[in-house]
């Protein structure tokens, strides 16, 4: 949300009550205004690109302080598709507006916008967790370490408080709420399950289901989590398979979240077998998104394919979105971007999740005052490479923290200002999903594009690179012409867990395009409350001011 007002009228947060709707739904806003007490006009704009689709206006009467109101609205018939909303007030002591955005989608793995939840300690907030949330158009949260142990997600004697195996305290209670409260908010809650081992209590009872290395030492993390036999058939997969019906059946998750560790990838059986897991999880996913299909309505699962592995194996499997969780080598831009294409040409039908997480926010957290700002635009411009290559950016917990590493209880909150700022990179990426990540659009060469500033032209890429302007073409199955546009002039290196050199505004740039589109739009998630404005030659195109990130939109008018 992006608000304000003059006089005594002020937008405090406005925004939809659930992050996406239903085509040919009613949709339900929030608004939260101040005023003097007074009646207002009140006018609710739904945008597609610069146009206005659909809108409503009317009277409403405020009191005076700050007060609730929701308003609805009917979204178009359409499948996919983002919008942009503005909501107008106007009293006698002034005009007010705010921005965002709503998505109308058939479900949430069309657009898996991803948070995680970490706090499940008795007596936390459900309620003021996920309303933090909705201002950043999460449609899926992953309860991460919610269960009693890794081998039995519930404690054996029933408690509803307990300790889990890292030492943390767990309220199931808590739990069960969070569900709830997310199903309310259009929410889907995917329940985390480790695929990889049990703790050592499991296996020292179970010596048969575990895998050895060459000598016959058990494989295991740290000792802590040790390697299991996840052959079909085997005792572990079916225990396996059986925690996850137990927690959609007993806490209403709407699926699992099914993580692997990467390494070790293989190991030796009971029995004496060589077994190459990447071999058997693209099975192991079928089989557990076979039987979670059967629930009413049908659970989903996500796996993990950490490092990128082995995303070949898996890409066709019943997932239903490709995820994958990015580590060294993968540490540049262009790495991170060859993922996301080699993904999307491995199963095109599906959305892209990258899990990549800016350790370099928690190194820069000094003394308690909070990240600084060299850290937190390396967080914000990785954020916005991904979103600009068309996938969706796993990196935030609940609360405005941001993912430092693997171990997500370990995020670092944001400042306030830094929040708002990243949130409106992903009001944006909710804003044009239709035109980021349509899975029918086509690349197109960058080599008919041409930008210069200053009477010079700017150096561009077809890979994100330090010294050039990262460009993106793609033709949308609307015909659409769709250019994404990254500053990276400025930036000294191409990794992108390093501190990063403030953005830099841009209001010079002109470009010009070897094509049959006349009608040019650009939009910017930092730049007139993210909204798309018309472009006119002069003799070439003039780009509205920006920073980091512009959208160009053309069509032939």
């Amino acid at each position: 949300m992006r608000g304000g007002g003059s006089g005594s009228l002020r937008v405090v947060d406005f925004g939809p009550t659930r992050p996406w709707f239903g085509p040919g739904s009613e949709a339900r806003v929030s608004l939260t205004a101040d005023s003097s007490g007074e009646p207002v006009h009140a006018r609710l704009e739904l945008f597609d690109n610069g146009t206005v689709v659909t809108a409503t206006e009317g009277r409403l009467r405020l009191p005076a302080g700050r007060s609730v109101r929701h308003l609805r609205l009917r979204v178009p018939d359409v499948r996919r598709h983002g919008y942009g909303l503005r909501v107008q007030l106007e009293g006698r002591s002034g005009r007010a507006e705010a921005h965002s955005a709503l998505e109308v989608l058939e479900g949430w793995w069309e657009s898996p916008r991803h948070a995680a939840l970490t706090d499940f300690s008795p007596g936390r907030r459900s309620a003021v967790t996920l309303d933090g949330l909705r201002r950043w158009h999460v449609n899926v949260a992953q309860f991460y370490d919610w269960m009693y142990r890794h081998y039995c997600y519930f404690p054996p004697r029933g408690e509803k408080v307990f300790t889990d195996t890292l030492g943390r305290t767990v309220s199931h209670d808590v739990v069960r709420d969070l569900v709830w409260q997310c199903r309310r908010r259009g929410i889907a809650s995917l329940a985390y399950g480790s695929v990889y081992g049990a703790e050592g209590e499991y296996v020292t009872r179970h010596a048969g289901e575990l895998l050895r290395d060459a000598e016959g030492h058990p494989l295991s993390l740290d000792e802590t989590f040790f390697i299991t036999d996840l052959r079909v058939g085997s005792p572990w997969r079916r225990r396996l398979i059986g925690e996850y019906a137990r927690a959609c059946r007993r806490f209403g998750f709407d699926g699992i979240h099914m993580d692997q560790y990467g390494e070790p990838r293989e190991g030796f059986a009971a029995d004496g077998s060589f077994v190459k897991l990447q071999e058997l999880y693209a099975g192991l996913v079928d089989e557990a998104a076979d039987h979670l299909a059967t629930f009413s309505p049908p659970r989903r699962v996500l796996f993990n394919c950490v490092g990128g592995w082995p995303l070949e194996q898996v890409a066709g499997s019943g997932s239903a979105a490709t995820y994958i969780e990015i580590w060294p080598p993968d540490v540049t831009y262009a790495a991170v971007v060859a993922r996301i294409e080699e993904a999307r040409r491995l199963a095109p039908a599906k959305q892209i999740v990258i899990a990549a997480y800016p350790s370099v926010v928690g190194r820069g957290n000094h003394d308690g005052v909070g990240p600084s700002g060299d850290v937190i635009e390396a967080a914000l411009l990785l954020s916005t490479i991904v979103f600009a290559a068309g996938a969706f950016h796993h990196a935030l917990a609940e609360r405005d923290r941001v993912l430092v590493g693997g171990y997500y209880p370990a995020a670092v909150s944001l400042p306030a200002p830094a929040a708002e700022t990243m949130r409106l990179a992903w009001q944006f990426s909710a804003r044009y999903l239709h035109l980021l990540s349509d899975t029918r659009s086509v690349p197109l060469p960058i080599d008919r594009l041409s930008i210069g500033a200053d009477g010079r032209p700017l150096p561009l890429s077809s890979e994100p690179r330090c010294g050039s302007v990262w460009v993106r073409a793609i033709r949308t199955r609307d015909d659409k012409v769709v250019i994404q546009l990254v500053d990276l002039l400025d930036q000294p290196s191409d990794e992108w867990d390093t501190p990063r050199l403030p953005a830099v505004r841009r209001d010079n740039w002109r470009f010009s395009w070897s094509g049959n589109e006349k009608r040019w739009l650009s939009a910017s998630p930092w730049s007139n409350s993210g909204a798309a404005e018309p472009l006119s030659p002069a003799p070439e195109f003039r780009i509205r001011a920006f920073e980091r990130w512009a959208m160009l939109i053309g069509d032939d008018g």
